[in-house]
Parts: structure tokens; sequence; C-alpha cells
């Protein structure tokens, strides 16, 4: 469940960013500078989630959590901080509850926000959205409550949530837990059609792992180029499956579940989970981060277009710039990498075929990826910016270009693959 309330928040500031960089930003964040926690306060919401861990529950085991106002806020001023530099405020009243939050851009030089606004109202089982407000436009409900509602349908169909209470002061969330609770949520936000086409790749790609040693890595190249090979078996429903874009797709969101350690579960038909590819490292020019980084940057290209997903990559460096690994210019190329190869499989149908076609003949990661020595790795967030400046500066685009241009002169990017 803490794992779900942190996947939530952050679903709905990506959306956010991905919609204010088509609108508007602000040049200051709405909710008020004093909700920035104290030392103390980051101590107890880490104590709070530490102990609210369902580590000792048993599957469809009952739980409840409790929150007060006070509580609530210092959660959610957690939680937004560990995506980065960001407030939040929650407001309870008896049977609805106001959420604000104000997420800076990373190194933005006009220090710009992204600040969303939603008005909750007490429903059954799930709160429903009354309003929302992005950088201070006010959007469609309709589109939200559409979106919520396939949410409150996936959070149903996983048998997870069973009530959500808003009380004046207080928040009450029961439960059941189960394993694969994500996953299982995931499955239940893809239309069916199309989650049946990616169960059949995840089908062709457990058989195909099969074939291989165990416990030995696997290129990323060759996991891209048997699925986008083969024609797997399909419901009724998707055939015939003549649409290559469709295809192509289905093949990029496998293979980005399958590179960060998820598969995808069919709980709702067959009453167990699909068959799960074994867990074998994949590989990237020798390293594992660089697999993830291009296929999970390809399939938000594929679902969100390029732009959310070079945004959630910035956004991504400089999180660990800030706190993590350091920023990586190496991670950003296989991002831009990974936008670049999803274009090209779901851009157009003639070049979702071509690629196919090249498929088949073998492709190697030299086709897709491209080289990263020289790109400076580790660069904490003092180190970026005295050497880079700010994410607009000249040395800083200068780093992009060269990047692009490497990858440019990859075959794939070079021409057209036919």
């Amino acid at each position: 469940m803490i794992g779900l309330l942190r996947w939530s928040i952050g679903l709905l500031l990506i959306a956010a960013i991905g919609l204010g960089a088509v609108l508007v930003f602000d040049r200051a964040p709405r909710v008020p500078q004093d909700t920035t926690l104290t030392e103390t306060q980051r101590t107890w919401a880490r104590g709070w989630l530490a102990a609210n861990r369902p580590r000792g529950l048993r599957e469809g085991e009952q739980a409840v959590l409790t929150l007060s106002q006070t509580e609530a806020n210092l959660l959610a001023n957690h939680l937004v901080d560990l995506l980065g530099e960001g407030r939040a405020h929650v407001a309870l009243e008896d049977g609805r509850a106001r959420l604000s939050a104000s997420l800076a851009l990373p190194w933005d030089p006009q220090h710009s926000f992204v600040n969303l606004e939603l008005a909750l109202v007490q429903d059954a089982p799930l709160p429903r959205v009354e309003q929302a407000r992005l950088a201070g436009l006010p959007l469609p409900v309709g589109l939200f409550q559409s979106l919520v509602g396939r949410f409150v349908t996936a959070l149903d169909h996983a048998d997870v949530v069973e009530q959500v209470r808003l009380e004046a002061d207080r928040i009450q969330v029961s439960y059941a837990w189960r394993d694969g609770i994500l996953e299982d949520i995931g499955s239940g936000l893809v239309p069916r059609i199309e989650l049946d086409r990616m169960l059949g790749y995840q089908a062709a790609l457990a058989a195909y792992i099969e074939t291989r040693p165990a416990r030995r890595p696997i290129e990323l190249a060759d996991l891209l180029s048997h699925l986008l090979s083969v024609e797997p078996a399909m419901t009724p429903a998707t055939q015939p499956d003549a649409d290559p874009i469709a295809r192509n797709r289905a093949v990029i969101l496998v293979l980005a579940a399958y590179v960060n350690g998820k598969g995808l579960p069919d709980r709702g038909v067959t009453g167990a989970p699909a068959n799960r590819p074994r867990r074998d490292a994949v590989l990237l020019q020798g390293r594992r981060d660089l697999a993830q980084h291009f296929m999970t940057s390809a399939a938000l290209a594929a679902k969100g277009g390029g732009m959310l997903s070079n945004l959630v990559g910035l956004l991504k460096e400089a999180s660990d710039a800030k706190r993590g690994s350091g920023y990586s210019f190496a991670d950003l190329a296989a991002n831009r990498a990974g936008v670049r190869f999803a274009q090209l499989a779901t851009g157009n149908p003639t070049d979702a075929r071509a690629l196919r076609m090249f498929a088949r003949r073998g492709m190697s990661e030299n086709d897709f990826m491209p080289p990263i020595d020289g790109l400076p790795e580790g660069l904490s967030e003092r180190n970026f910016k005295a050497d880079f400046g700010e994410a607009q500066s000249t040395a800083y685009r200068r780093m992009i270009t060269l990047i692009d241009g490497r990858i440019d002169t990859r075959p794939l990017f070079r021409e057209p693959p036919s």
C-alpha cells in the first residue's frame, strides 16, 4: 500500500509535468513555504513508512491505515520530497479532501513550478475528483473522472482497496494485501485487447529465455531482435493482428517491464498469474542500468510521447544528482536513444514494418545505442552546476547535441530501416 501511494503520487506529478509542458508553468509554488519538512519530521515519516510496510501480512489479510491531517501532510511532503524539490498540502473535511502539490522543475533558470490542485469528494470505494487545476488553469473534470474511473476499476479488479473514508482531520484506508498489487493494477489500466497482445509477447519471451542457459545475462539487442521477429499466439480478440505499431508497442512495454523486474498478471481471465519469464539480467553495453533507462524511456515514449519521456529522464537524473548515484550523461544517452527507438517502432506503419524486417536479420546494440565513452557520469548536483550551469546552458546543450549526434549515426536512425 505504501508503494501504491508513492506510485500514485508520482503518476499524478508526472502527468502534471507532461501536461504543464504543453500548457504553462507557474513562476511560484502555490503550496506555502512553511510545509517544508524539518529533519525531525522526515525522521518521523521514514519511521512511519518502515513501521507500516506490510512485510508480515499474509495473502488476503486485511489492514487499515489511519492518518490525521497533520500526519497525512507530513507523509505527502516526504513522498513528494523523494521525487524532487517540492511540497504538498492535504486539507481534510467530513466527506471531502483537498490536495495541493508544487514541484520545482530541476535546474530551471526561470525557477518554474508545476502546481496541481485536486478536490476530492467521498464516494465508494474511492473518492471521486470534483475539481482539478493545473498551474492555475481549470482542467476538464470529465477527463480526470475518466482516468480516475479506470483507476478505480483497476483497483477493484485487483481486489486491493476496500474503502477510503474522508473525515474531519482524519483519513482511513482499508485494504487487503496481495502480492503483485502494483502489477495487477497496471494490467487493469490496460485495455483488454492490448493486454492480450502483451501477454502473448510475454509468453514468447518466457519461451525464448527457457532456451538459454540460466543465470547468464542476456543482451537487450537479442531480446529485441527475437520479440520483434516472432508472431506470438493471440486470443481470438486480437486475430488477425496486422497492426505493426500495436505489436511493436506491446514488445516495448513487455521488455520495459521485464528489464525492471516486473511481469504481467492475467487474473481477470485465468484466475492465476500469467506465464512469467525467468528472471535473468538484461544488459546494454554490459550494463543493466542502461538497459533499464533505454527500455523505460522507450515505453514512456510509446505510450506518452517523446517529450514526456525526455522530461521524465531529466527529472530522474536530477534526482540522482541530488541524492542518488549522480547525474549521468550515459544514462541520458540511453534515455534519448530509447525515445528514438520507440518513435521509429510506433511512429507510422511503414517504419514499424521495416523495423520488424530489420529485426529478423538480427540486431546488435550498435544499431540503436550510441557509444558512451567520454560522457560524464556520477556528477553531484554541485559538480553538475559547476561544470554545466543550468539545464539550458550552452555547455549542457552542447552535451545533448553530442549525444544526439551519436544517436543519429546509428544504422537504425541514419536512414529508414528498410
